[in-house]
């Protein structure tokens, strides 16, 4: 007798630490699908874009610093929607006239940001954080090298910045000091072939071997062209160059996909008759002392729309290649206008295996609608860029 009701007080007691036990546990059920929807991954990598006054081939008429965007930001590359502002250029402590033309990562906290602004003294270099809103403090007002419209700038691999304004390419190092050649600006009014190239700088890059690419927009001296590292001292030091397919198309953005060697050139200009709103792929040779322009073929062209290319671009501002997932991203012009309402920026799939094979199938536009669709901060994109 005793040892049954022994057994039944264990039961009891089992009883109640398993009710207990069940109260407990509900703290660590799978939470309700509302919550569980709630925690999100973000992604590490973003397309930064300054949306300040922006060129978009001779014949069209683009935004002026008053009347562009004037923004720093970035977009989610995983979403395509906008993640921060990094920087408001129409308020405090932004100046009167300020617009953002140029950006390059420093790091994965900080970058640069070129400022064009045609009050004496105003154009300028800030270091930002990447954060929105984030703190901006002053890497250069050099008002000799910043001297005229400035148009972008790149970042070499040791941190020195080249700047393209529209008559020349200076270049500043991380020190903050002007490196010439002699007295002249680091690229300033090159040779043949390279000549005439000093009235619109419209880009600068560098290609693997560092030689200094740059594009050239003036009629009938529409070009880009190579200049040694060093800089241009002499003739000789700019070559090749490359004429562009028509003299009423700009080059306007460039890509450069190192891995096959392929220099990607957008042209635009205000008809959308043959070759003026293009891209060509230009096969690239390089060597430690030299640069090699090979054949040319066209992977677009906006005469051929919509017939053979289900998208239009026309009026490209801008373009940047991720290596990662072989993807280019374009700013265009919404439509044909040449008073340019609004840009958008449309995401391609880029497959290098089919230029020169099937010329038409080398971009594959992602999605029926654009990538970033246009809006009150895409009133002109001067500069894009892929960092963390």
């Amino acid at each position: 007798m005793k040892e049954q009701k022994l057994g039944n007080k264990k039961i009891i007691l089992y009883s109640t630490l398993i009710s207990v036990g069940v109260l407990f546990c509900t703290s660590c059920a799978k939470p309700p699908e509302d919550e569980a929807a709630a925690v999100t991954t973000t992604s590490s990598r973003y397309l930064y874009v300054a949306s300040g006054t922006c060129y978009s081939g001779g014949g069209n008429t683009t935004f002026t610093n008053a009347t562009a965007s004037n923004f720093v930001f970035r977009i989610d590359l995983a979403t395509g929607a906008k993640d921060a502002t990094i920087a408001d250029y129409n308020s405090s402590p932004s100046q009167t006239g300020d617009s953002p033309v140029g950006i390059a990562s420093i790091d994965s906290n900080n970058m640069y940001i070129l400022v064009e602004n045609a009050t004496a003294g105003a154009r300028r270099i800030e270091k930002v954080q990447k954060t929105t809103d984030g703190a901006r403090t002053l890497f250069s007002n050099n008002t000799t090298a910043l001297s005229v419209a400035l148009r972008g700038l790149h970042i070499l691999t040791n941190g020195d910045l080249l700047i393209n304004k529209s008559t020349a390419i200076e270049k500043i190092n991380t020190a903050n000091v002007r490196i010439t050649k002699g007295a002249n600006p680091y690229v300033n009014a090159p040779a043949a072939p390279c000549a005439t190239s000093t009235t619109l700088m419209s880009k600068v890059t560098t290609l693997s071997n560092q030689f200094i690419l740059f594009l050239h927009a003036a009629t009938s001296q529409n070009r880009f062209g190579f200049v040694k590292p060093e800089g241009y001292g002499a003739a000789g030091d700019c070559t090749p160059a490359q004429a562009a397919p028509n003299t009423a198309s700009f080059p306007v953005a460039t890509a450069y996909d190192a891995v096959n060697s392929k220099l990607l050139v957008a042209y635009a200009g205000s008809t959308t008759t043959t070759d003026i709103n293009s891209i060509y792929a230009y096969n690239i040779t390089e060597t430690s002392s030299s640069v090699t322009v090979g054949t040319a073929n066209k992977i677009y062209d906006a005469s051929l729309y919509p017939a053979t290319y289900p998208y239009l671009l026309y009026g490209i501002s801008e373009m940047v290649l991720d290596p990662v997932d072989n993807t280019l991203y374009i700013a265009t012009a919404i439509n044909t206008a040449t008073t340019v309402v609004n840009y958008a920026i449309e995401k391609f799939s880029y497959d290098a295996s089919q230029i020169g094979v099937a010329n038409t199938s080398v971009l594959t536009r992602s999605g029926s609608t654009p990538f970033f669709d246009y809006g009150g901060e895409t009133k002109c994109i001067a500069d894009m860029m892929i960092a963390d």
